[in-house]
C-alpha cells in the first residue's frame, strides 16, 4: 500500500516536470530560449501549482478525505479533453509590447487544466495516506521525497533520454499515456482509503485530537513558510539568470540548479535528514558574503571555481531553508495548508523574478538581494520556534552554537560592509528608489516573522542601501546598462578607450572602434577579413546585391558592408537593442550605412513571414539568446522559409560562431534534406596583431540552391563544402538534440 502512494506521488511529479519541459520547446518557436521566457514558464507553473494546492486544500477541508477523493475522481477526467497537449493555434507574440501576459494566457489554454489537474496529486495523497490505517500515516511528509524524486527524474530524463528520442507529437502521445497510469494509480488510492476504517470515521478530514492537543497554528507560523519557501525560489530563478547570462552561456545550464533544488526537497523532508542543519546555519555566513561580493564585482573567471561555488552555496542556503520546513510541520491534520503556503512563498519568489525584478533592477541585483536576505535570516531561520519543539538535551547543543554563530555572522557582516563601502555611489538613489522601497519591505516581513532583533533590521536597511548603489562595475567600463525581457544588455568602455562594445550577460554582441579613421571598420565575428567580410566583398564588387536582411541587429555591424542603391532590413527581437544600436554616443554603424534601412521588431521567424517572396538577395542569420542560436531558427521549417524570401540566386549565410555548440552538422544535414549546396568556414586562426585591431574568431556556413550561386567563394580555398553528416539527427520545429552537437572536448569559442 505504501509503495502505491509512493509510485502515485512519483508519477504525478514526473508527470509535472516532463509537462513543463515539453511545453517550453513547443514555445521555442515562438519567443526563443531566453531566461526570461523559461521563468515566465516557471512562474506560471508555480502559480497554477499554487491553485492546485489550494483546490487539495479546501476541499479535503469542506468535504473530508472519503467525499473529497470521490469528487477528485471526477475532476480527473477532465484533463483528458485537453490530451494529447498542443499549443492553443493562432496565437502569434505581440512584436513591439512586453510578451509576458501574452505567454502566460498561452500556457492557460494550452496546458493549465491537465497541469492544475496533476499539480493537486502532492498534498492529496499525501492527505488520503493520513486517513488510512497505515501507522506511517500520523506523518506522510516523508512521501514528499518521492513526490520530488519524481519531478528530478523528470528534469534530468527529458534532455537527456525523452528530447533526443521523440518528436514533441510523440511527447505529447506519451504524456496522455502516463496521465491514464496516474488516473488508474490514483483511482486505487481512492478505493484503499475508502475501504480504510479511519477514513470512514474522518470524514471532516482531521486527524484525532491526541494527536494535535495542544497544536494551533498562528499567523506568525504561515508567514514563515512564505518566507522559507520564498527565498530559495526566488535564488533559483536568481542564479539560474546569472549563470547563464552573466556567467556561462552553457547550454542546459538551467536544469542544475533546478535538480539541486529538488534534490534539497528530497534530502529535507526524508524520515531521517542526513545533512547537518544546524552546522549549515552556522557556517553558511563565510560562504554567504563573499558570494554577494563576487556577484557585484561580476567576476566570471576562474569559472571552474565560481560555478561550482554560485551552485554550492545556493545548494545549501535551499537546504537550510527547506530543511527548516521539515523540521517546522504540522500535524497531518493541517497538511494541505502547510503544502499551501510553501507553494504560495514558491509563487511570489517567481513573481518576483520573473516579473517584478525585470522592470525594477537594471542588472541581475536580485540574486545578491537574495543572498543578502538569506545572510540575514540564517542565524534563526525558524530557530527559536523549532528550538520549542526539540527535547531537552538538543536544546542545550543548540545554544552551544549560539556564540559561535553569532561570532561567524559578526565577521561575514562586517566582511561585506567593507566590501560595499568600496563601490558605494548615491549617484543612483533615486532611480533606484523602488527596489529598495520593495527590499525594505522584505526586509520588514522577516523581522516580523522571525524576531531577528532591531540591530540586525537596522544593519539589514543599510546593506540594502549600499547593495543597490554599488557601483564599481560603472567605474570599471560600464557606459549604460539596460534590462529588458530578453536580458541585460551594457554598453562597455575598453580601459584605454578605444572601442565600445555591446554586451549581453557575457558574450559580445559588437565592438566598434573610437578612432574615427576606423569607425566605420567592421569587427569581431564581421571583420573585413573574416568569412561573412569575405562573402559581402565578393557580392558587391559583383553587383549582386540589392536587398538585404539581417536576423540579428546587435549594433549594426553589418550597415558597415551597405553601399548605395542598396535596401536593409534588420530583424531584431529586443527593442532595447534597437535603441543601443541607434544611439550615435555609443555606437554609429546605422547612422553610418550608405544605404536606406528599417529594423523590424519581433521574432525574426515570425516576422520574416511577412516579408514577400523572392524579394532578398541574401539573408544573413546572426540572432542569438546570449551565445546560442535559438533553436527554432535553425529547423528544416525555419530553413525552407528563407529560401522563400530569396531570390533564385540568393544566399543564405548563418553565423555559428558558438563557445559550446558546434552547429555545423546539424546545417549540414538540412542542406542534404533540402536539396540544397552548402559552404563553411571556421576563421580562427588569429594572429596576434588581428585580435588587438579587434578581430575574432568565427564560424560561418553559407547556403545556395545550386553551387554556381556562390560566385567567387567557390573559387577560395577557405569556403569548404561541409563533410556529410553521419549519424546526425534532422533538426525540425518536431524534434531537436542539443547533446548531439555539444562540444564536450573543445569549449574554446571557434
Amino acid at each position: 500500500m505504501l509503495i502505491l502512494f509512493s509510485l502515485t506521488l512519483f508519477v504525478s511529479a514526473f508527470l509535472l516536470f516532463c509537462v513543463q519541459l515539453m511545453v517550453a520547446k513547443m514555445i521555442l518557436p515562438l519567443l526563443g530560449g531566453s531566461p526570461s521566457v523559461w521563468n515566465t514558464c516557471q512562474f506560471f507553473f508555480q502559480a497554477t501549482l499554487l491553485a492546485g494546492y489550494g483546490y487539495s486544500h479546501l476541499t479535503t477541508k469542506w468535504l473530508g478525505v472519503r467525499r473529497q477523493s470521490i469528487f477528485h475522481i471526477i475532476l480527473l477526467l477532465l484533463p483528458i479533453a485537453f490530451l494529447p497537449i498542443t499549443l492553443a493555434t493562432g496565437w502569434l507574440p505581440p512584436h513591439e509590447a512586453n510578451p509576458i501576459p501574452w505567454l502566460l494566457a498561452l500556457l492557460g489554454f494550452s496546458v493549465g487544466v491537465p497541469f492544475f489537474v496533476v499539480s493537486t496529486s502532492a498534498p492529496l495523497i499525501q492527505k488520503w495516506f493520513a486517513g488510512t490505517d497505515n501507522p506511517a500515516g500520523s506523518d506522510p511528509y516523508f512521501l514528499y521525497a518521492a513526490s520530488n524524486l519524481g519531478s528530478m527524474l523528470g528534469l534530468l530524463s527529458y534532455p537527456i533520454f525523452i528530447e533526443p528520442n521523440f518528436s514533441l507529437t510523440r511527447q505529447s502521445w506519451l504524456w496522455a499515456a502516463g496521465y491514464g497510469m496516474l488516473l488508474l494509480l490514483t483511482v486505487s488510492c481512492a478505493v484503499y482509503v475508502g475501504k480504510s476504517k479511519k477514513g470512514e470515521l474522518e470524514i471532516d478530514g482531521s486527524v484525532s485530537a491526541a494527536e494535535t492537543a495542544g497544536e494551533t497554528l498562528t499567523r506568525k507560523q504561515q508567514i514563515q513558510w512564505i518566507l522559507l519557501s520564498f527565498i530559495p525560489s526566488s535564488l533559483l530563478l536568481g542564479v539560474t539568470t546569472y549563470l547563464t547570462t552573466d556567467l556561462a552561456a552553457i547550454p542546459l545550464l538551467w536544469a542544475v540548479p533546478l535538480a539541486l533544488y529538488l534534490l534539497t526537497f528530497i534530502l529535507t523532508f526524508a524520515r531521517k535528514p542526513v545533512l547537518p542543519h544546524n552546522t549549515l546555519v552556522t557556517l553558511l555566513p563565510l560562504l554567504l558574503a563573499p558570494l554577494i561580493i563576487l556577484s557585484l564585482l561580476k567576476l566570471i573567471q576562474p569559472l571552474w571555481l565560481l560555478l561550482p561555488l554560485h551552485l554550492l552555496v545556493f545548494f545549501l542556503v535551499a537546504c537550510v531553508f527547506h530543511g527548516n520546513l521539515a523540521r517546522s510541520r504540522p500535524s497531518a491534520k493541517y497538511l494541505t495548508g502547510f503544502y499551501f503556503w510553501i507553494s504560495f512563498g514558491g509563487v511570489l519568489g517567481g513573481l518576483f523574478n520573473a516579473i517584478a525584478a525585470p522592470l525594477l533592477f537594471p542588472t541581475v541585483l536580485e540574486y545578491p538581494l537574495l543572498l543578502l536576505l538569506s545572510l540575514l535570516l540564517l542565524p534563526n531561520a525558524g530557530f527559536e520556534e523549532i528550538k520549542k519543539q526539540r527535547e531537552e538535551d538538543e536544546i542545550k547543543n543548540l545554544s552551544v552554537l549560539n556564540s559561535s554563530r553569532r561570532n561567524i555572522f559578526l565577521i561575514s557582516l562586517g566582511l561585506l560592509i567593507g566590501a560595499l563601502l568600496i563601490g558605494l555611489n548615491f549617484q543612483n538613489l533615486t532611480a533606484n528608489l523602488l527596489e529598495i522601497i520593495l527590499s525594505f519591505i522584505l526586509l520588514l516581513v522577516i523581522y516580523y516573522a522571525f524576531n531577528i532583533g532591531k540591530i540586525r533590521l537596522g544593519a539589514g536597511l543599510i546593506l540594502i542601501v549600499m547593495l543597490s548603489q554599488f557601483s564599481l562595475g560603472s567605474l570599471g567600463g560600464v557606459l549604460y546598462t539596460e534590462r529588458s525581457f530578453f536580458g541585460v544588455n551594457r554598453v562597455v568602455q575598453d580601459r584605454h578607450s578605444e572601442y565600445h562594445s555591446l554586451l549581453h550577460g557575457t558574450t559580445l554582441h559588437g565592438k566598434q572602434s573610437l578612432d574615427p579613421e576606423r569607425k566605420k571598420e567592421s569587427l569581431t565575428y564581421y571583420h573585413n577579413s573574416g568569412p561573412v567580410g569575405q562573402a559581402f566583398n565578393s557580392l558587391n564588387s559583383a553587383q549582386r546585391l540589392s536587398k538585404v536582411a539581417v536576423l540579428g541587429l546587435g549594433i549594426g555591424t553589418l550597415a558597415a558592408y551597405s553601399e548605395p542603391g542598396q535596401e536593409w532590413t534588420f530583424y531584431e527581437i529586443d527593442s532595447a537593442v534597437e535603441k543601443l544600436a541607434r544611439n550615435a554616443d555609443y555606437f554609429t554603424f546605422l547612422a553610418n550605412s550608405k544605404a536606406p534601412f528599417s529594423v523590424i521588431l519581433g521574432d525574426a521567424r515570425l516576422r520574416f513571414l511577412e516579408a514577400p517572396n523572392n524579394y532578398y538577395d541574401i539573408i544573413v542569420m546572426d540572432a542569438f539568446s546570449s551565445d546560442s542560436i535559438p533553436v527554432h531558427l535553425v529547423t528544416r521549417e525555419a530553413i525552407q522559409l528563407y529560401f522563400s524570401k530569396l531570390t533564385s540566386q540568393g544566399l543564405l549565410v548563418i553565423n555559428i560562431s558558438n563557445r559550446y555548440i558546434n552547429l555545423e552538422p546539424v546545417l549540414g544535414k538540412l542542406a542534404e534534406n533540402l536539396n540544397l549546396v552548402a559552404l563553411r568556414q571556421l576563421d580562427r586562426d588569429i594572429s596576434p596583431a588581428e585580435k588587438a585591431a579587434g578581430k575574432s574568431a568565427s564560424h560561418w556556413v553559407v547556403f545556395a540552391r545550386s553551387r554556381q550561386d556562390f560566385g567567387k567563394l567557390n573559387n577560395d580555398p577557405s569556403w569548404q563544402p561541409i563533410p556529410k553528416p553521419a549519424n546526425v539527427p534532422l533538426w525540425t520545429d518536431e524534434f531537436s538534440n542539443i547533446f548531439s552537437v555539444l562540444r564536450l572536448k573543445e569549449q574554446a569559442k571557434p
